[in-house]
């Protein structure tokens, strides 16, 4: 029987040149009281710290207080709240949704801002070098690149808290704004940095939780840019370039 051209034709062997090791990427379902609140592209580490700071960005929580209890079990973070604050879930919430950390993105009209307080001064040195020791929290980014990093600094006391890092730029906040909820941080006296570009959702994180500096290694959006002449965060761009960008120094 003859065999017909088409079936004589062998794949080509495909190769993969130059692979090194990679940054893990998974997926977590936020699970409040049974019912899905967010599911979030991430890595798999912190993954405690990152649904705590995610719940209380997207306003289930005001505290870390509010949680009964709260697990991992594969990929789903399971959060069961206390009962009073389990009636929110019943209420439409303040909502800082947005699309980027796995919420629904809502139009937050400007005047229902929180105002920031910013109760201690800063120089762009200072702002500066706590960008410059980033690096030395980033071990996942100094082995395999592709993370992104965020600094919670404690500004009267002039210390790094804590330093997270996740591939997506708001996970690492909401890393370390869970972190500072679990360790009872006032928040008020900080400055969170980060190696990520600014965006409203950024910007939206530390007005709810009260911090009233955010520092950023490059820009800020449109966007970030309303909110913070609204609500009176400052915002440092660029802080190691030549010419970095402030709003409300």
């Amino acid at each position: 029987m003859p065999i017909s051209k088409a079936a004589r034709t062998k794949t080509p062997e495909r190769r993969e040149i130059g692979l090194v090791e990679l940054p893990a990427e998974t997926l977590l379902s936020i699970v409040v009281e049974g019912r899905l609140q967010g599911r979030l592209s991430c890595s798999p580490f912190g993954r405690r710290e990152l649904a705590l700071g995610w719940a209380f960005s997207q306003g289930l929580i005001d505290s870390a207080a509010d949680i009964k209890a709260l697990r991992l079990a594969g990929d789903r973070a399971l959060v069961r709240l206390k009962p009073v604050v389990a009636l929110r879930l019943d209420r439409p919430l303040p909502g800082l949704f947005t699309a980027c950390s796995g919420g629904e993105a809502r139009e937050i009209p400007l005047t229902d801002l929180p105002r920031a307080s910013r109760r201690f001064e800063f120089t762009l040195q200072q702002a500066a070098d706590l960008m410059r020791r980033l690096p030395g929290r980033a071990a996942r980014f100094r082995r395999h690149g592709g993370i992104h990093c965020a600094l919670l600094a404690d500004m009267e006391k002039g210390r790094i808290l804590a330093g997270r890092e996740d591939i997506g730029r708001s996970n690492s906040v909401d890393k370390a704004i869970g972190w500072g909820l679990a360790h009872g941080v006032d928040f008020c006296g900080c400055a969170l940095l980060t190696t990520g570009r600014v965006s409203a959702e950024m910007a939206l994180k530390c007005l709810r939780a009260g911090v009233p500096l955010l520092v950023s290694q490059t820009t800020l959006t449109t966007r970030a840019l309303e909110i913070a002449r609204a609500s009176g965060l400052t915002i440092v761009g660029h802080v190691l370039k030549p010419r970095p960008i402030f709003i409300n120094y």
